[in-house]
């Protein structure tokens, strides 16, 4: 039996084959395949780029952003049926294979903290359940847009006071805006994204412990902190396996800051697929 195990999310896409015995064949990667924010037309020609170099496996588990609906599901499996008529096929989210990979199959509780966030737990029943992850605008607490959003919020706060500061200006050099005050219309007119406004986390973790990045990321960090905290609550098991993940929870300082322990995960999102999948083969 050959495995393919793919991570599906908005700014990549990592293929990964191995083996029956569990020996990696191949590895690639492709650009993003969340179908809700490159498009379906972009994420079937990404998926399609990253199959059509490797050997055709068995049996594929793909994990996907935007895989979380019943039409995200619809859609990837067709892709992938079409791509792979011969291949058993699997669609989860990305956040479970995520949990797959840094966990396994047992129970425990995964926080992720990359441009959003969510906290995904598993019972010893087997049910998974979340905490957030709902998106920039409603959710996504102590992530890398929300962390973003209130460096702008006291750069707009900085220039209503008529202040003047180093991080102000460092705010308004990344966004590449003449005056903060152009943030909103450079939103609306979509020059400004939610990607964009994450990568303004590097300028306030580069700025701790001055102000105002010291308040912004001590209270990223206890909405991050409390995301673990309700996860763990629901899962009944306060001595399962913990583990974090994402580019803003596996910074040090963050780490430093939630102020819980944590455990690295065990294997990439990808290689996690790979585990749900010979799991359920089985069956």
């Amino acid at each position: 039996m050959i495995f393919l195990g793919i991570d599906g999310g908005g700014s990549k896409t990592a293929f990964r084959l191995e083996d029956d015995a569990g020996r990696e064949i191949s590895r690639v990667e492709t650009g993003p395949s969340n179908w809700i924010s490159a498009g379906e037309e972009a994420t079937r020609t990404n998926i399609a780029a990253g199959i059509a170099r490797l050997p055709p496996p068995d049996i594929v588990c793909g994990g996907f952003a935007g895989a979380g609906r019943p039409e995200g599901i619809r859609f990837y499996e067709d892709c992938l049926k079409n791509l792979l008529p011969k291949a058993r096929v699997f669609v989860e989210t990305d956040f479970f294979v995520t949990y797959v990979g840094a966990i396994g199959l047992e129970p425990g509780v995964l926080l992720i903290a990359g441009t959003g966030s969510i906290g995904i737990g598993r019972r010893p029943d087997g049910t998974m359940i979340r905490n957030g992850g709902w998106g920039p605008l409603f959710s996504d607490e102590g992530s890398g847009f929300w962390i973003g959003r209130e460096a702008i919020r006291s750069a707009l706060q900085a220039h209503d006071e008529n202040i003047d500061g180093e991080f102000a200006a460092s705010v308004c050099a990344a966004l590449k805006l003449g005056s903060i005050t152009e943030v909103s219309a450079a939103w609306k007119s979509g020059a400004l994204t939610v990607r964009t406004v994450a990568s303004l986390a590097a300028i306030v973790f580069r700025q701790y412990p001055g102000k105002p990045a010291n308040r912004i990321l001590n209270e990223a960090a206890s909405q991050l902190r409390g995301i673990a905290e309700k996860t763990l609550g629901r899962v009944g098991q306060s001595n399962c396996r913990r583990s974090i993940a994402g580019s803003i929870g596996c910074q040090p300082l963050m780490r430093q800051l939630i102020g819980m322990e944590f455990q690295e995960p065990a294997e990439p999102p990808e290689r996690g697929a790979i585990i749900w999948a010979r799991s359920q083969a089985q069956r």
